[in-house]
């Protein structure tokens, strides 16, 4: 515990580090601002810091401290952008504003909050005057409420990706103290369907002689709807897991019929799907088994399937992992309590890490509430503890 003690967060770098990050717009596509403020922020603390554009004026950042050629190298990981600003914030989303102990702004929890936490460990473990081992990583990418392309072109990174770490930490607001922010043994993986129905054009007033796609379509969704119980209905049969249970259905988008009033038996109707997968699934199955059956349905329509990004696979790691084992042991001796943990029917940036690059990778953050909603807000007393369990997760991984 002595060991632990001298590794201090610095409270009050922490907060005004957090604060700037909100000031800081870094929607969706506009994330090269705070890109760029924390490149300046990292190089004071005396690390190898880079940048690596993903695309234009979109630029993921890389940073590393080697406390010791010895032991393990840990990345800690989080995602520059945010969702878009949506209706009903009663303050300003790019003012932090603190009340009743909680911290409102765009990007609070998710996950600006993470990402200070982080990097307050970083420093903790730099300006320690404890013997480490081990090489910290420090990551940041962009991209992760949209296609995820910033994961993916960090997994590439021959410097910072596949082959370069033991392990990453991705800090999503997930806490673990109850069962609504348990810590992720693993997540579903997601699959997007682009299905194009293709029909015959008649007179609407003898439809007998067209193939009505729209009618058609109409088949394969209800096949999947997963809320109506008929029992006269065949549903499409979902694979299941013991740990994550069966996947689920939801459509995205549907075209069908005239753009101009016309009375023509639609010809083509288009719909997108999302499907949640679980471990088992990939890429080919998730189509095959699909293609199937509607094969079986004997729909009169010609139906073409396609896959489309973004595709992420799923993954679970075990729980005896040292990785997992590491982060489990440091939260306990934070909170004095073992964390709940659960299998998540989501997506994070921790399926392209793991679920594509085979790297072990957990999930923990900081509490918080109204994630993708109206005035989002972290709780200001995790945010110390949260950057307590970053700097015990890795002293304690390197001993395993």
């Amino acid at each position: 515990m002595a060991e632990f003690e001298s590794i201090v967060i610095d409270k009050q770098y922490l907060f005004s580090l957090l604060k700037e990050m909100i000031k800081i717009n870094s929607i969706l596509g506009q994330e090269s601002n705070l890109a760029h403020y924390l490149f300046d922020e990292i190089k004071k603390l005396g690390m190898h810091v880079e940048l690596e554009e993903v695309s234009p004026n979109r630029e993921n950042i890389y940073a590393k401290y080697e406390f010791d050629t010895k032991g393990k190298t840990l990345t800690l990981n989080g995602h520059l952008d945010t969702v878009e600003i949506c209706t009903g914030w009663n303050t300003d989303p790019f003012q932090p504003t603190e009340k009743d102990g909680k911290l409102f702004g765009l990007g609070s929890v998710d996950m600006k909050s993470g990402l200070a936490c982080q990097l307050a460990a970083v420093k903790a473990l730099i300006e320690s005057d404890v013997d480490l081992q081990g090489t910290i990583h420090y990551t940041a990418v962009v991209d992760e409420e949209g296609f995820g392309t910033g994961a993916k072109k960090m997994l590439s990174n021959p410097n910072f990706g596949k082959g370069a770490t033991d392990g990453v930490v991705i800090s999503e607001p997930c806490y673990g103290q109850s069962p609504d922010n348990a810590l992720p043994l693993g997540m579903t993986g997601k699959v997007l369907y682009k299905i194009a129905v293709i029909g015959k054009s008649a007179h609407a007033f003898t439809p007998e002689k067209g193939v009505n796609a729209v009618t058609d379509a109409s088949r394969i969704l209800t096949a999947v709807d997963v809320i109506d119980e008929n029992p006269l209905i065949k549903k499409f049969p979902l694979p299941t897991e013991e740990d994550f249970g069966e996947g689920s259905f939801c459509v995205l988008k549907i075209e069908g019929g005239y753009k101009t009033y016309s009375v023509v038996v639609p010809e083509r109707c288009d719909f997108e799907l999302n499907r949640l997968t679980v471990p088992g699934e990939t890429k080919e199955s998730v189509k095959e088994d699909f293609n199937q059956f509607i094969k079986e349905m004997q729909i009169k329509s010609n139906v073409t399937i396609e896959i489309i990004p973004p595709f992420y696979l799923p993954y679970k790691i075990a729980k005896d992992h040292p990785l997992f084992q590491s982060l489990e042991e440091s939260f306990a001796s934070i909170f004095k309590k073992q964390p709940f943990t659960t299998y998540s029917k989501m997506i994070t940036d921790a399926n392209t890490f793991m679920g594509e690059g085979n790297i072990p990778t957990v999930i923990f953050g900081p509490r918080g509430g109204n994630l993708h909603a109206a005035d989002e807000f972290v709780e200001m007393d995790s945010l110390v503890p949260a950057a307590s369990v970053f700097t015990q997760l890795f002293t304690n991984f390197q001993k395993k």
